[in-house]
């Protein structure tokens, strides 16, 4: 074969592999277009709460959590757009005076290199106020960690540890306890993207739950498609751990069993919510408070451009009679992608996925 015909040839071959992956891409565009279709959503009704306002300056405040002890919630912050370029960071909300303008501070602190906060959990360890943050580092070696911050006596939040390990796939949100224990749940059961595109049109349940005891990690078998939100909730002796599976607009709810001094989830039940469920936290007298997602399709159409509008929604759970009401319900113009409803004193604060600020509400 000349050098002209060899250089032709393999010219042919190089398109006709273009063509494949073209092809390829072009048929899973497709498919996740017929999924998201399948929940495009159509006109929620509305149920709006009088006098909300906003808390502006935190880019993306996609999850929350409440210090009770000092009546201060703790925002975790990331602008999600631009590619997740963007370096995040975490934010002061203090409800001592709820009569009093609220605003938002940003914590400064000796902060992670490429710190991307998505979910985050408080809890006093051993006397110590702590929080651990999943973090999304893009880094190739740990793509996903978790930060732990502790608070001085002073006030002073200081980053004390990074950790990292495999079972740490795609984490969404987080729990911890006062002894330490991390349980953090992955919405994916890869960082790759193309795999997480398949393993949405075969409908595979490979986001698991990654369980953290103080020294090492492992995987507590229990994988959902698309988990999301978690949370742990006391009940006599017993320990309930409540998991958010936004392909099932639903939430599973496992007893937490320690026998021999290990972790296992036995599976109870399921609460049906309607919508795709997202952050759970408990308010003081125990009932479960969550934002949702009511149109993945709308969903994504505000990921791409802000001016596209994406439903909120917050419930509230009775977990004893498992009873669920809606307290909260708008189109997306007030706030879009709520994804935290939390309670404290005389307010609501809903957090969202992507805009710059809190909604904060009287409590319903």
């Amino acid at each position: 074969m000349s050098r002209k015909n060899f250089l032709e040839e393999s010219e042919i071959l190089n398109q006709n592999g273009r063509m494949r992956v073209k092809t390829l891409w072009t048929l899973l565009s497709i498919s996740i277009l017929v999924f998201l279709i399948l929940d495009c959503g159509g006109q929620i009704q509305e149920k709006p709460i009088a006098g909300c306002e906003r808390i502006s300056g935190t880019p993306g405040p996609e999850d929350l959590d409440l210090i009770r002890d000092i009546s201060t919630v703790i925002v975790s912050s990331h602008e999600r757009r631009n590619g997740l370029k963007d370096i995040g960071a975490l934010f002061e909300v203090s409800l001592q005076d709820t009569n009093q303008k609220l605003e938002a501070k940003k914590i400064e602190t000796n902060y992670p290199e490429n710190f991307r906060p998505h979910g985050i959990s408080y809890a006093k360890v051993k006397g110590v106020d702590t929080l651990a943050v999943i973090s999304h580092t893009l880094v190739d070696e740990n793509p996903h960690t978790i930060e732990i911050f502790e608070r001085s006596k002073a006030g002073k939040w200081t980053h004390t540890k990074t950790l990292s390990d495999p079972t740490l796939t795609s984490p969404n949100d987080i729990f911890m306890n006062e002894a330490g224990e991390i349980f953090a749940s992955n919405d994916n059961g890869t960082s790759n993207a193309f795999r997480k595109y398949w393993d949405m049109i075969i409908r595979s349940a490979r986001a698991d739950i990654a369980y953290y005891d103080g020294k090492t990690f492992q995987a507590l078998d229990v994988p959902v498609m698309l988990g999301n939100g978690i949370y742990i909730r006391k009940k006599g002796n017993a320990e309930l751990l409540y998991r958010s599976v936004f392909a099932e607009k639903a939430i599973r709810v496992y007893q937490v069993d320690r026998t021999a001094g290990k972790i296992n989830l036995k599976y109870l039940e399921s609460i049906a919510i309607g919508a795709g469920p997202d952050n759970i936290l408990e308010d003081e007298n125990g009932i479960l408070w969550l934002a949702a997602h009511d149109s993945t399709y709308k969903f994504i159409r505000h990921v791409m451009n802000k001016t596209n509008l994406a439903p909120t929604r917050v419930f509230k759970i009775n977990p004893e009679n498992k009873e669920v009401t809606e307290v909260y319900a708008n189109e997306g113009a007030e706030i879009s992608a709520g994804s935290t409803g939390l309670v404290f004193k005389n307010k609501l604060l809903i957090s969202q996925v992507f805009e710059d600020f809190l909604l904060v509400c009287p409590r319903p």
